[in-house]
């Protein structure tokens, strides 16, 4: 029994380790996520979204066209190589006009894997009425639909999630002074906490 608890001993001091060297930056990271998820823009609506535009365009994404101005969204993009599994990602950048005429934005990551040449890649058409997808007001044209990954039962399901690193990079985009300073703020607060 008594070596039973050395090595659980063992074991949990070096998971503290390498979890205490791999999350160094992990606080403020979590902390500017969080600052960047709760930002309200005074500026005008189309200069926050340009700003999104071009993050998303350095990042490597194209857009997709869109019937809505406040609303980005990315075609597939797709790495990893097909023999062994590739992720697939795609971003989604969507602005609202609040009642008091402030603007926010919230960016959101769609994600899915597959693996071990898994992947049916995109074909055709896919229609389930028997419409054509230009009859419908604001669907996306006909062409971009095969742009969609069709995935496999042994794929993992598409997951979205909140992307707070793109809206920091849109906030320290549309205003570096404001960012720096909360940089600095953060970075204190971090220094100073109880361990």
């Amino acid at each position: 029994m008594t070596m039973m608890r050395r090595w659980l001993a063992v074991c949990a001091g070096l998971t503290a380790v390498v979890c205490a060297s791999g999350c160094a930056s992990s606080p403020q990271k979590a902390l500017l996520g969080r600052t960047s998820g709760l930002v309200v823009y005074d500026l005008p609506a189309m200069q926050v979204m340009k700003a999104a535009e071009a993050e998303l365009s350095e990042r490597g994404y194209a857009l997709l066209p869109s019937t809505d101005p406040y609303f980005l969204q990315t075609p597939w993009k797709v790495s990893g190589n097909y023999d062994m599994g590739s992720s697939w990602s795609r971003l989604y950048v969507e602005g609202r006009v609040r009642a008091d005429g402030r603007f926010v934005v919230r960016a959101y990551e769609m994600a899915a894997t597959t693996f071990a040449r898994t992947q049916a890649l995109p074909f055709g058409l896919r229609q389930t009425t028997g419409a054509t997808i230009d009859d419908k007001p604001n669907a996306t044209p006909a062409e971009l639909i095969a742009s969609e990954p069709e995935l496999q039962t042994r794929s993992a399901r598409a997951n979205i999630r909140r992307n707070l690193d793109l809206e920091w990079a849109i906030l320290e985009r549309l205003n570096p002074d404001f960012a720096n300073k909360v940089k600095e703020q953060v970075d204190l607060y971090v220094a100073h906490e109880p361990r």
